[in-house]
């Protein structure tokens, strides 16, 4: 937990700017190297939720962030689990997937 608090105490202006700007839409950090893009990255990351296809059944979403699908499993519970995820997204539905 200290090393959190460092790393809290290492935030710039500027970088904090960039952490409470609004959330809409792609956000691009960019900056030569020690210029504190990660620390930027992971500050608007922090509200990004993980759920398993067992954690979002019978929930509904605004935007479902599917991540390589493929990785769900082969055959009928692969299948399924890809069916949960995907039906969970009410306005917006994003596949990333590795290739």
């Amino acid at each position: 937990m200290s090393r959190m608090r460092d790393v809290l105490g290492t935030i710039q202006a500027d970088q904090d700017v960039v952490i409470r700007a609004g959330s809409r839409g792609a956000l691009v950090v960019d900056g030569g190297p020690g210029t504190g893009k990660i620390v930027v990255a992971l500050h608007r990351s922090a509200g990004v939720r993980s759920l398993t296809p067992e954690l979002a059944k019978g929930l509904e979403f605004d935007l479902v962030v599917l991540v390589d699908p493929e990785e769900f499993g082969n055959g009928i519970e692969g299948a399924v689990d890809r069916s949960v995820a995907m039906i969970r997204a009410t306005r917006r539905l994003v596949i990333l997937t590795c290739s």
